[in-house]
């Protein structure tokens, strides 16, 4: 997910998409992650992104279905 998201690059921001799996910051918020995703450690990132896939499955990456 985070290759096809942002070539894997924890520091990218596209708009309002953030960080390695482009989270919105209501999205990051909703798995507990605080201030600016890109800004986050890498590996906070992926903990993150873990957890909501764990909720959501990849649904909250439409661009880049993996099922």
């Amino acid at each position: 997910i985070a290759q096809c998201e942002s070539g894997g690059d924890p520091t990218r921001v596209a708009g309002q998409y953030r960080g390695k799996y482009q989270f919105d910051l209501g999205t990051w918020q909703s798995v507990g992650g605080t201030g600016d995703p890109a800004a986050a450690p890498e590996a906070e990132q992926d903990r993150r992104a873990a957890m909501l896939y764990a909720l959501r499955g990849s649904s909250p990456w439409p661009v880049c279905q993996y099922r």
